[in-house]
């Protein structure tokens, strides 16, 4: 399974935003802990460590100008070999998503890195690292809305929210959200139409993309998020996690420690705010950034986990 991609048209603009604006994201969630201490594995006798990709999925992985891989996912990969001190092992490769499994079956490479969420059925067949990212669920409205509350149930309660018909998120709102009026449409763009037309009060997407969004042209500022961020196992997965193949074990142990490193020595949040210019996990109400580093704030309820 592959994480949620970025609508079209938002995708086509990443490059232009995070250009265009400063790298201003906060703290990212923290994703291991702390006092979770992995042994380092001796890598002395590994060949190689080629991650492959693909360059379809920004802002995780993509290409630049040059046709190169880049993206978050690309950069992580990076550190992680600077991590383990073996940069000169290390290679990455693009290719087609539908290309990778049997790449990476073929000893073509020894790593998937391009968006793999967690489920049991990916855990049965490849070895899978701990998530080293998370996708929040966000509610987005028009900037006049005014919230009366702290307590985003409340706010929701009797309101028209769009949402994808069918989606993990349209389960979402259902179940946590029962005194809401869902508008379910046919996607994305369609959800944004609804709020910017008045049909619907509130959005409730990923937030990944909606951060995308409300940076980009096509909203012109119209809108902000609205309270915090809600992460949810059940309904949107365990995260995003780099594969390998079953006898890879040992080394998978080397990156999951390095993954631990890249957190503590806050070179994850360095590439996080690089690829992420509108934090999906902004407490408040967070607006667009401008390049004078502008921000609207609001109080909001903390971040919610839920399985």
């Amino acid at each position: 399974m592959r994480f949620f991609a970025l609508p079209g048209a938002v995708a086509a603009a990443v490059l232009v935003m995070l250009a265009a604006f400063p790298a201003d994201a906060g703290d990212p969630p923290r994703l291991s802990d702390p006092n979770d201490r992995v042994a380092r594995t001796d890598l002395t006798g590994l060949l190689r460590l080629r991650f492959l990709t693909t360059l379809d999925f920004p802002p995780f992985n993509f290409a630049d100008p040059q046709r190169r891989p880049t993206g978050f996912n690309v950069e992580i990969a990076r550190a992680i070999c600077a991590e383990l001190q073996i940069e000169a092992k290390c290679e990455i490769q693009a290719m087609p998503w539908e290309e990778l499994d049997a790449a990476l079956d073929g000893l073509r490479g020894e790593a998937i890195i391009a968006g793999h969420g967690i489920t049991k059925e990916l855990r049965a067949t490849r070895a899978v690292s701990r998530p080293y990212f998370k996708f929040p669920a966000r509610f987005v409205a028009r900037s006049e809305f005014k919230p009366t509350s702290t307590d985003m149930y409340t706010i929701a309660r009797d309101r028209k929210v769009a949402v994808v018909a069918g989606s993990a998120h349209a389960a979402m709102l259902k179940a946590w959200f029962r005194e809401t009026e869902a508008v379910e449409v046919d996607d994305e763009a369609a959800a944004y139409k609804a709020l910017l037309d008045g049909q619907a009060d509130l959005v409730f997407g990923d937030g990944v993309a909606l951060s995308f969004w409300l940076a980009s042209p096509g909203a012109s500022g119209c809108c902000s998020f609205v309270s915090g961020p809600f992460l949810s196992d059940h309904f949107l997965g365990d995260g995003m996690a780099i594969v390998m193949r079953k006898d890879s074990l040992r080394v998978m142990e080397a990156l999951d420690a390095a993954l631990n490193a890249l957190e503590e020595k806050g070179v994850y949040r360095e590439i996080y705010s690089r690829y992420l210019p509108l934090d999906p996990f902004a407490d408040g109400i967070a607006m667009p950034p401008r390049p004078a580093s502008e921000t609207g704030e609001g109080q909001a309820e903390r971040p919610e986990q839920s399985g």
